[in-house]
């Protein structure tokens, strides 16, 4: 029986991956080229009742001899077994793992960090236990363990999710005993006129308590042109410029420092017959003014090719936390991208 399984997994393999580069040019008193090469390589296996998934993930910065670059860069980034139909689905392994509703920020995904440069980066794997239980044709739950060495050090959370009046609705909590950490919000999102949603989380930890909001619309106009707005208020945040604290960002414990934000994008839609697809996104400060402006374009020359170029443009006055976040005016980039 097992080895019958065993023989079915092998036999569904999939192997897919991408190669890429990523230079940067830094720009401001003086000139710095930084950036990295990334290789993915995932083995997926997955039938109606059981699978697995494998990723391996090779990253070499520029700016470091070969060699040592592989021996410290390379990472396993999903390595998953699963068992079960959707409806009713166990996880076990490093795998990526996701919540919330939000486009670029979302208070209730506590598993990974947030990146307003590229909302739609590549997930870093987390070791958990992952369960899907359907309760209907439109209701679910989800439940998680993140195990620790100790009972009380492990993550626990679940969410339970329906659709109702069109609308996507849910409800989550986690809770951490050793760290005594408590966070429970919700979540909505729908299409009207527009497209809407709206996430909110409230987290209390040792001695603070603080709420994260998350609120969004977006919608497409004719010829394709795409738009989205989400605005961020982060209640653990700082309220006044002056106590910014940079190096909780350069330690990866924040993503930012203040409490209120906007974050906008105007688009064209993919589409399989464009070549080139322009979009401006841009992240305010709504506290200090500052703002980072990002245009950039994406180009698709072959149809496993991905060619991106951009800028970002940093504004503010001098106590503004973006013109603060490097030391640099601006950043042009190109990342080339080549799937398998």
């Amino acid at each position: 029986m097992v080895f019958s399984i065993l023989l079915s997994v092998v036999s569904q393999l999939d192997l897919s991956g991408y190669a890429e580069t990523r230079p940067y040019l830094l720009i401001g008193a003086s000139t710095h080229l930084n950036g990295f090469n990334r290789g993915w390589i995932e083995l997926k296996a997955d039938g109606n009742n059981y699978g697995a998934q494998f990723a391996c993930e090779l990253i070499v910065p520029y700016d470091t001899m070969f060699l040592a670059a592989v021996t410290e860069s390379i990472s396993i980034s999903r390595l998953a077994v699963w068992i079960g139909p959707e409806k009713g689905r166990l996880i076990i392994g490093k795998q990526r793992l996701y919540w919330g509703v939000g486009r670029v920020f979302r208070p209730l995904d506590i598993f990974n960090p947030v990146n307003y440069f590229e909302p739609t980066y590549e997930r870093p794997g987390s070791n958990a236990i992952l369960g899907y239980l359907a309760l209907g044709d439109l209701t679910g739950i989800r439940g998680i363990v993140q195990p620790r060495h100790e009972l009380d050090e492990s993550l626990y959370g679940l969410r339970l999710g329906t659709h109702l009046l069109k609308n996507d609705l849910s409800i989550s909590t986690f809770h951490q005993p050793a760290e005594d950490m408590t966070l429970i919000g919700g979540e909505i999102a729908g299409e009207l006129a527009v497209g809407y949603w709206c996430e909110y989380g409230y987290t209390q930890e040792d001695t603070i308590d603080y709420s994260q909001v998350s609120l969004g619309i977006d919608y497409t106009f004719p010829f394709m042109v795409y738009t989205m707005a989400e605005y961020f208020f982060d209640g653990s945040g700082f309220d006044d410029p002056s106590d910014y604290d940079y190096s909780l960002i350069v330690q990866g414990e924040r993503a930012t420092l203040g409490q209120h934000y906007l974050y906008t994008l105007v688009s064209t839609v993919p589409n399989p017959f464009d070549l080139f697809r322009p979009s401006l996104s841009a992240l305010v400060n709504i506290e200090d003014r500052g703002f980072i402006l990002i245009p950039q374009i994406n180009i698709v020359p072959y149809e496993n090719t991905d060619i991106t170029i951009g800028f970002n443009l940093f504004f503010g006055h001098e106590d503004s936390e973006f013109v603060n976040l490097i030391p640099y005016d601006a950043v042009i980039y190109t990342w080339i991208k080549i799937h398998f």
